[in-house]
């Protein structure tokens, strides 16, 4: 059990415990309660803090980065590969567990591995060229492009930014209908069907939700605009380009792809491979596969502008919405400061999580892929810390 440290509040009406887990991870949980003689808890929140890091020589931090990736894969904690490069030069790759338990077949670096929703991130790129092209304005409604779209309110009011956004009131396919079908989806319009007679969350562009449908339904438009279904244009206009030669929305019973199968633990503590939970195929919205090497080549591709010039990807780049210390463009997250900018992406799902981060001014990338259960946000949140502690502080006057 993780010894939390008490931090009592300012005016003793609460106070802040926080808590370093096994992993390492450390977290806050502030408290706040009532005046008189029989308080009670009035509010209270929980935050992450930032991990706990001694910077090291550029030298020194591959070796750093081996020992912790191997202490978590030896803990149990993390199966999937680890890559960080500084423009062409790899820093640190390497790849730990086991793609598939059963027949011992280890992970590799070209190993795919599902993303989740770092799939986002080519979703809103394809977008991007057809503005590009000219074949769509950001501010188009759906019914531009999709006129006989079965959602009435969806097709008027709902434009591509918002899609792109998540403020268009579009909801999620996580729902009953998508179990019940879940191990049939292999199209966009699949997808869709399990969604769209829901309810908008809220009036097109009046709030914020993240969503799943959004992309699915931009998804579409690009087949209607490129006269390809969605996952033929991403292989051609993303994934061959960038040189993603393990990329692809490999289908759930693919037996040739050499994918990584997802784990997560059940109740009696055994591993249990993530099959059944997962569509027969993912979306637009997530659940294509890639390897390490695959994303060190599309964040390549990203800082050559083999898939769209810097001056398009800064649209994509552009903050619209803050969510916390982070901000969100055209389906791309944005971190960092003005000075030291990231963008990526990243995604989760039963057995798999997956986290993308990319510099654009200084050619800094991280990628973590894990074909465990949240085994990925931990050790990117240390990596991440580490990373810039050791080759920003360090070499800064």
């Amino acid at each position: 059990m993780p010894k939390p440290l008490m931090i009592p509040g300012k005016e003793g009406l609460g106070g802040e415990l926080q808590y370093t887990l096994p992993t390492g991870r450390r977290l806050s949980l502030k408290l706040a309660v009532t005046e008189g003689d029989a308080p009670r808890i009035d509010r209270f929140g929980l935050r992450p803090l930032p991990p706990e890091v001694a910077a090291v020589t550029p030298e020194q931090l591959p070796a750093v980065i081996a020992e912790r990736v191997k202490a978590e894969s030896e803990a149990g904690r993390f199966s999937g590969a680890v890559l960080v490069a500084r423009g062409d030069t790899l820093i640190y790759a390497d790849a730990v567990g086991l793609a598939d338990r059963k027949s011992g077949r280890a992970n590799t670096l070209d190993t795919p591995i599902n993303l989740g929703s770092i799939n986002k991130m080519f979703t809103g790129i394809a977008i991007a060229q057809l503005q590009a092209a000219g074949k769509l304005d950001w501010q188009d409604t759906v019914g531009k492009h999709l006129p006989d779209f079965p959602n009435k309110k969806i097709r008027d009011q709902v434009t591509i930014h918002q899609l792109l956004t998540h403020t268009s009131g579009v909801g999620d396919y996580f729902n009953p209908t998508h179990d019940a079908r879940r191990h049939e989806l292999d199209t966009q319009q699949e997808f869709l069907d399990t969604f769209v007679d829901q309810p908008l969350a809220f009036e097109p562009g009046e709030g914020m939700a993240y969503s799943n449908g959004g992309p699915v339904i931009l998804g579409l438009i690009i087949e209607a605009l490129s006269g390809s279904d969605y996952y033929q244009y991403i292989r051609d206009h993303l994934y061959r380009p960038a040189g993603m030669a393990h990329a692809d929305h490999y289908r759930r019973d693919d037996t040739t792809s050499g994918m990584a199968l997802g784990y997560l633990k059940t109740e009696d503590g055994a591993w249990q491979d993530n099959s059944g939970d997962l569509s027969l195929r993912g979306s637009a919205a997530g659940g294509g596969y890639a390897s390490a090497r695959d994303l060190f080549a599309y964040s390549r591709a990203l800082a050559n502008e083999r898939l769209l010039t810097r001056a398009q990807l800064e649209t994509l780049w552009t903050p619209h919405q803050q969510t916390g210390p982070m901000a969100y463009g055209y389906l791309f997250t944005i971190g960092g400061t003005p000075d030291r900018r990231w963008v990526g992406h990243n995604g989760g799902a039963p057995g798999i999580s997956a986290e993308f981060i990319h510099y654009p001014d200084d050619g800094l990338m991280i990628v973590v892929l894990a074909n465990q259960d949240h085994a990925a946000e931990g050790l990117r949140e240390w990596l991440h810390a580490q990373v810039e502690a050791s080759l920003f502080e360090t070499t800064e006057p």
